[in-house]
C-alpha cells in the first residue's frame, strides 16, 4: 500500500493515523510512505513502516508523459491501494496504476470548516467505512496515549521558537524572556533551531537565546528532531511541525497560535494545550509562563 505525501511536517504528522490504521487493517501488506527522504526516515523511525524518496523516480506518477523510475514502477505495479495527499494528478495515478484502488485526499479543509483537520480526513474516508473506523480508533488511541516511541518523561523543557511562517512566530525576545523565567525556576531549557530558524533568525537572535541560559541544538533532519523531542519533559513551540511531532509522541506540548485556528490545527496528542492571541506578537510572556506551569503540573 502506497501513501503519497508532499506536504510539510505538520500536515504529514496529521496523516499518521491513516498510516497506522492501514497497517492495522492490512498486517500482511507492506505499508510504504512515498515522501521526501527526511520525512520518510522519520516515518520509518516512528511508525515502523517503509519509505521511498519521492524525488527518486516518482515524477512520472504525476505527469502522464514522464516515465516512472524502475524502483517506483515496481512499487506501483505491486500496489493494491494508493492514498495520495499530493494535491492533484489522480487521473494520472489511476492511469499508471489501473489495478490499484486510488484514494485522493486533501490536507486542507474547505473554507468554513470549524472542526479539527482529523475530522476532515475522516469525512473524506466516508466511502471506505472500514478504513474510516480504523482511523477513528487510532485517533482515540493517540488522544489517550500518543504514538509510542520509547521516550523519556523526565527531561528538560524544549523550546522551538520558529515556524514556516513569520506570522506564526512569537517574537524571539519573548522566548528569551520565557527562557529566563524558566531558568529562574530551576528548569533546564533546550532550544531547537532547524534550517528555517537558522535562515530567519539573526546572529543576535541566536546569541540572545543562548545567553538566556538555554542549550542550543541544531537537528539536521527529522529523525534527529524526533530524538531531541523523545527526551523532552515539555515542549513550548509555535504552531509548527515540531509542535505536531512533539504532541503526537506524547510530550506535554504548549502550542502558541496566532493567525491559524487551533480548533482546526491543534496538534494531536494526549497532553496538548494551545494558547491563541492575535496578533501573536502581543501575547504576554507571563501568560505563556503560566500556561507552561499549568501544563507541567498536569503532566
Amino acid at each position: 500500500m502506497l501513501i503519497l505525501h508532499t506536504g510539510a511536517l505538520g500536515d504529514f504528522v496529521l496523516a499518521w493515523p491513516l498510516v497506522l490504521a492501514l497497517g492495522r487493517l492490512h498486517p500482511q501488506s507492506r505499508i510504504i510512505v512515498v515522501t521526501h527522504a527526511s520525512k520518510g526516515a522519520l516515518a520509518e523511525a516512528a511508525l515502523r513502516v517503509e519509505s521511498a524518496d519521492i524525488e527518486q523516480g516518482w515524477a512520472g506518477l504525476f505527469a502522464a508523459d514522464v516515465p516512472l523510475g524502475e524502483r517506483a514502477a515496481k512499487f506501483v505495479e505491486g500496489a493494491h491501494a494508493i492514498y495520495s495527499f499530493a494535491g492533484g494528478g489522480e487521473d494520472v495515478i489511476r492511469g499508471k496504476a489501473p489495478h490499484a484502488q486510488v484514494t485522493a485526499l486533501r490536507t486542507i479543509p474547505p473554507d468554513g470548516w470549524d472542526r479539527h483537520a482529523s475530522e476532515w480526513l475522516l469525512e473524506q474516508l466516508g466511502p471506505q467505512p472500514a478504513v474510516r473506523t480504523a482511523v477513528e480508533q487510532i485517533l482515540r488511541s493517540v488522544a489517550t496515549r500518543g504514538v509510542g516511541t520509547g521516550r523519556s518523561h523526565d527531561g528538560d523543557v524544549v523550546v522551538h521558537p520558529g515556524s514556516g511562517s513569520r506570522q506564526k512566530c512569537w517574537p524571539v525576545e519573548r522566548f528569551v524572556q520565557l527562557i529566563e523565567r524558566l531558568r529562574q525556576g530551576r528548569r533546564d531549557v533546550r532550544v531547537l533551531l532547524g534550517e528555517v530558524e537558522l535562515e530567519q533568525f539573526s546572529p543576535a537572535d541566536v546569541e540572545a537565546l543562548e545567553k538566556a541560559g538555554a542549550v542550543l541544538r541544531r537537528p539536521r533532519n527529522y529523525v534527529e528532531l524526533l530524538n531531541e523531542l523523545r527526551s523532552a519533559g515539555q515542549l513550548i513551540a509555535n504552531d509548527s511541525g515540531p509542535a505536531h511531532l512533539g504532541g503526537i509522541i506524547g510530550v506535554p506540548t504548549l502550542a502558541l497560535f496566532g493567525p491559524t485556528d487551533p480548533a482546526v490545527w491543534r496538534p494531536l496528542g494526549p497532553h496538548v494545550q494551545t494558547l491563541r492571541h492575535e496578533p501573536l506578537e502581543k501575547l504576554a510572556m507571563t501568560k505563556v509562563a503560566a500556561a507552561a506551569k499549568t501544563l507541567a503540573g498536569a503532566g
